[in-house]
């Protein structure tokens, strides 16, 4: 039961971040770091929203996977999935968050 509790926390913690974001844009690693100059041509509306969205989608997911491996018995399949899933769906974000700067690479 301790670990399906760690599962649901680090979902809710996921989600938590993603609605701060949009709020808070200097969260979103990269853009915090950046010069002054090159933050004008980033889209900081359009990236923070879209990181919001994919935090909360991951978040979410994250919880409801957990919860019905759980239900079913299943929750030695918790780490392969999460192997798998989110390092596809982080890289995925990555390269999708690209169109939001608008500086020459």
């Amino acid at each position: 039961m301790d670990e399906i509790f760690i599962h649901i926390l680090t979902g809710v913690f996921l989600i938590v971040v993603g609605l701060l974001v949009k709020r808070f844009p200097m969260l979103i690693a990269g853009y915090n770091t950046m010069p002054a100059e090159k933050k004008k041509n980033v889209d900081v509306a359009g990236l923070s929203s879209f990181m919001r969205r994919h935090l909360v989608i991951i978040g979410a997911l994250w919880v409801l996977l957990a919860a019905v491996l759980n239900l079913t018995g299943q929750q030695d399949a918790l780490p392969v999935v999460y192997v798998i899933y989110l390092p596809v769906y982080v890289v995925w974000m990555l390269v999708r968050a690209q169109r939001y700067d608008h500086n020459k690479q």
